[in-house]
């Protein structure tokens, strides 16, 4: 009869789990305050897809003061690079003798 195999790491008890919830909670935090003050694009977009009302109306008019805020700093200007250069790319012709599309 075969004995149970020990397992060779000891799992930490709910100090360990505490730590891993806080550590968790940080990093959700940092990449939240991170996608607020350098994609505030966004949030006029996502709010432009809702249903139209006063509240959506409030949304769209904060929203739009804080990208106008981020971008008067510069916190928007990578954003803005990568959107220019991926129009760029977008609206690239591609000859066939280059292979792209070809099936």
């Amino acid at each position: 009869m075969s004995r149970p195999q020990e397992f060779p790491v000891d799992l930490p008890g709910p100090a360990g789990q505490e730590r891993a919830l806080r550590w968790t909670a940080i990093v959700i935090g940092v990449a939240t305050l991170s996608l607020a003050l350098t994609n505030a694009n966004a949030i006029t977009s996502w709010g432009a897809e809702q249903t139209p009302g006063p509240r959506v109306a409030q949304l769209l008019e904060r929203a739009d003061r804080w990208r106008e805020t981020t971008d008067s700093v510069g916190l928007g200007a990578p954003r803005a690079t990568m959107h220019r250069i991926w129009k760029k790319i977008e609206e690239a012709r591609w000859s066939p003798e280059d292979g792209v599309g070809a099936a």
